[in-house]
């Protein structure tokens, strides 16, 4: 049998590992559009605290081989379904009894002049942490397009350099669409202490500088930006350009059913290049447990297994700047009809809780997730919490009160 996965992240590498965990003879062979072996994504903050690349490895590059899987550098630039063929960036052509889509996701372009100059980056990839990391010494001031998560994240790791730093948030607040307005003044706060300027309602409408680099970011609203250094932080999409002639998407989007296939025969999708039906529902992956999930649900459906996709309760630790937060359950949902947000605030964290008929559906936890596990429990178990609310923060209270 001979497979072959497109895309070396998440979802990639953890089909690769099953496959020949299930198959040990087939033959596997990986396109890898990018220049690295497989490195953890999640973990490019620590590029700008020092950490060698190594570290950010969980399999040394020689471990593919010898596992027997063929790891190409090479980016997929098309597919000819009837042939069961990929066409390659480098000309090659490769050919699959069993096809995997794992691409991942790709940062989001802005079409305004002066995004080639020497100086703009963006904060998506190892290299592009890379080589942010190795302009700190000539850096004094640094414009951030863009107050989501990557934006924030990349502004708390390169305070250390001393660099004056100032981020154009396209809305009303930081932290978009994690938090919402009435949640994002511990995020903003957080922000304003460590000196960090933060223009809301902005965004870039050209770089500027001579033939050589960057000198300045001039804003939507006309203001001028000294900068040495820009970096572009407006969220990503599906990484499925490729496709578009392929028969394989619907309205631009690569959609599986629980089994990670997708409408052609023998070809497989997971990650966030895909999205999941689910009845009425598309889902989509952005977490890297899911992804991995997901492939291994695809890699076990490819060796013939019968495998289905479960959509578990959702559970993601990170943090907006310097604020951690624990975000548990389908929190995208909290604006659809039927549901109730209900706030807590303290002067260190910001806790939201969101409702279906009574239920606990979601939760937000910022500044302080003290009681993470508590409220996955009470998601999972969906209990019944209305009545109830004044004591779900106690921890004298125990989860089976709530039942």
């Amino acid at each position: 049998m001979k497979y072959l996965i497109i895309g070396f992240s998440a979802a990639g590498a953890n089909a690769a590992e099953t496959i020949r965990r299930l198959d040990p003879d087939g033959e596997i062979i990986v396109l890898n559009g990018e220049s690295r072996s497989f490195y953890l994504r999640l973990d490019l903050e620590g590029i700008f605290q020092g950490k060698p690349v190594e570290q950010l490895m969980p399999r040394p590059p020689e471990y593919w081989p010898e596992k027997g899987i063929n790891v190409r550098l090479d980016r997929a630039v098309g597919i000819d379904l009837k042939k069961r063929q990929v066409a390659a960036q480098s000309g090659g052509i490769y050919g699959y009894d069993r096809l995997l889509i794992a691409t991942g996701a790709r940062p989001r372009k802005l079409d305004v002049p002066g995004c080639d100059l020497a100086g703009v980056f963006h904060y998506h990839t190892l290299d592009d942490a890379l080589a942010i990391y190795d302009s700190r010494a000539r850096v004094r001031h640094a414009v951030i397009v863009g107050g989501g998560i990557l934006g924030l994240e990349l502004a708390h790791a390169v305070l250390t350099f001393g660099w004056k730093v100032t981020i154009l948030v396209r809305g009303s607040h930081a932290g978009s669409p994690i938090v919402d307005l009435s949640g994002s003044e511990l995020v903003l706060a957080s922000l304003q202490r460590a000196g960090v300027g933060v223009l809301f309602h902005e965004q870039a409408a050209a770089f500027e500088g001579d033939s050589r680099h960057l000198c300045a970011v001039r804003a939507t609203s006309g203001k001028t930006l000294d900068a040495d250094l820009a970096a572009i932080c407006v969220g990503v999409e599906p990484d499925v350009s490729f496709l578009q002639d392929t028969g394989l998407l619907t309205d631009g989007k690569l959609i599986v059913d629980g089994k990670m296939q997708t409408a052609a025969a023998d070809v497989f999708a997971a990650g966030d290049a895909a999205l999941v039906r689910r009845g009425e529902k598309l889902v989509g992956c952005n977490m890297w447990n899911v992804a991995s999930a997901q492939a291994r649900v695809a890699a076990s459906n490819m060796c013939g297994m019968k495998a289905e996709w479960r959509e578990d309760v959702l559970y993601n630790l990170d943090s907006l700047f310097d604020q951690e937060f624990a975000l548990i359950g389908p929190w995208d949902d909290r604006r659809l009809s039927g549901r109730a947000i209900h706030e807590f605030r303290t002067e260190n964290a910001y806790r939201a809780l969101v409702m279906r008929d009574g239920v606990l559906e979601s939760a937000l936890l910022l500044g302080d997730r003290t009681h993470d596990r508590r409220i996955r429990k009470l998601i999972t178990q969906k209990a019944r919490v209305e009545e109830k609310l004044d004591r779900i923060f106690d921890p004298d209270t125990p989860p089976d009160y709530f039942i």
